[in-house]
């Protein structure tokens, strides 16, 4: 998986990114914005009831969208892109269950799995959602990043120590000292912290 320190021009601020992304003719700010942006979009489709294949196929809408439409877009303190992603993501979703036959039966199908209606979701719900959402899309992603600074072992015995299971259990488990995954689970998540700060200091 590719990593922030894959990539060697990566710019050091969201705004820098969004004022690069402006030109149309720059790949590599395209590529960039797509690598952070475009699992994110996915998530949402899903979130708001559609399937893989389906999410997969908005996904490419919003993004053409967005490659038409952020030469327009103008970034300060009191505008958030985050949302107006969500708004064009929300808006193609709702537009391909009004155009689509089997938009009932997907909309049904979605309340089952405790999914979105889109038709009568409101924004506060939309908000706290992606909110939710983007936490956690953070946190995976720095999680992702932060990886290969440690070993299999180390990044193993932080998750299972964040998984709620005792330490004295685990210490038994996998034959290591309670102390030991003290440390080690102290010093992932320091960097996990950095990285997460950085991350939302990028994109947020």
């Amino acid at each position: 998986m590719d990593t922030i320190e894959d990539k060697d021009d990566f710019c050091n601020t969201r705004e820098t990114l969004l004022i690069r992304v402006k030109n149309q003719h720059d790949d590599k700010s395209w590529e960039d914005f797509v690598f952070y942006y475009k699992k994110f979009i996915y998530i949402i489709c899903r979130r708001m009831g559609l399937n893989h294949h389906d999410s997969e196929e908005i996904v490419q809408k919003v993004l053409l969208k967005l490659w038409d439409k952020l030469p327009e877009f103008e970034y300060n303190e009191g505008s958030r892109f985050r949302g107006w992603l969500c708004m064009v993501t929300g808006n193609t979703v709702k537009d391909f269950f009004r155009s689509h036959k089997r938009a009932e039966d997907r909309k049904t199908k979605a309340a089952e799995y405790e999914h979105w209606n889109p038709d009568t979701i409101s924004k506060p719900e939309v908000d706290k959602m992606v909110e939710k959402e983007w936490e956690n899309y953070i946190s995976n992603l720095a999680l992702e990043n932060i990886k290969p600074k440690f070993s299999d072992n180390v990044i193993d015995i932080f998750i299972k120590a964040n998984q709620g299971i005792p330490v004295k259990e685990l210490s038994e488990q996998i034959g290591v000292p309670i102390n030991t995954i003290y440390v080690y689970s102290k010093r992932v998540t320091a960097k996990l912290h950095e990285e997460i700060r950085r991350l939302y200091h990028e994109l947020n």
